[in-house]
């Protein structure tokens, strides 16, 4: 009796074991069905866009998707939404972008403008911003920090017109990025774009300690420039010696 409880009880565990081996087998088999895939493409596209794209797989994950876009920022989004969905291993890229044919100058003075709009971007005026071809933008430049690079593209791709970017803007190596010198080059950055009436505010830059002195009759800037200097990446501390005009 005893040993024929053992018995039931392996059986039962064997049991369990296979079956969860199998569903679990099964479920990979569904991620590496082509027909399924498409279709979990498809859905995840279609909670976001109501156009219709033609979606195709190509075996190993690869998936083709073909279909028209109003905006570059569009066809972005779509990829990572694409690329989000689970069994996505590649993306053939067979999407174009709906967008009308403006001269390069008018696409790359907005790309420029937006850029100092940007708030995330702390260097706009180190971007340097072409556009060749029919609406093709180019970056190039050095910036501080990879975001700033990455945000740049965003930027670029909501510009009318754009139909491709060509991201060539570098980052600078971690340690010149957080030197006193770049650090004084991006607090000036910020100082004259976003606060270009405090003309009497002073400021120095030792071992990402930020030392403001001066004094303005803004009481927004002498609010937020010592935050908006704290929040640059390498800043440890602001000592805020800013004083109001009596």
């Amino acid at each position: 009796m005893f040993y024929s409880k053992i018995i039931n009880r392996t059986k039962i565990s064997l049991f369990i074991i296979l079956a969860l081996f199998l569903g679990i087998n099964f479920k990979l088999l569904a991620f590496n069905d082509s027909s399924s895939l498409s279709q979990r493409v498809t859905d995840a596209i279609s909670n976001n866009y109501y156009q219709n794209f033609n979606i195709t797989t190509e075996g190993k994950g690869i998936v083709r998707i073909e279909g028209q876009v109003n905006s570059l920022y569009d066809k972005y989004n779509i990829f990572d939404i694409v690329s989000g969905v689970p069994g996505v291993k590649g993306i053939d890229d067979f999407i174009t972008v709906n967008a009308p044919l403006l001269p390069s100058d008018i696409i790359r003075d907005g790309i420029e403008f937006n850029l100092k709009l940007d708030k995330s971007i702390l260097e706009p005026n180190r971007i340097k911003v072409n556009v060749v071809g029919d609406g093709i933008v180019i970056l190039s430049g050095n910036v501080s920090y990879n975001s700033e690079k990455l945000q740049a593209e965003t930027v670029a791709s909501w510009e009318k017109g754009a139909t491709g970017i060509v991201n060539e803007i570098k980052v600078l190596p971690r340690k010149i990025a957080f030197s006193s010198k770049n650090l004084r080059k991006v607090v000036h950055d910020v100082i004259r774009d976003d606060f270009p009436l405090d003309n009497h505010v002073r400021f120095s830059v030792r071992k990402g300690v930020v030392t403001l002195q001066g004094h303005t009759q803004d009481l927004w800037g002498i609010d937020h420039l010592p935050k908006d200097c704290y929040d640059i990446h390498g800043i440890k501390k602001v000592v805020d010696d800013i004083r109001p005009v009596a």
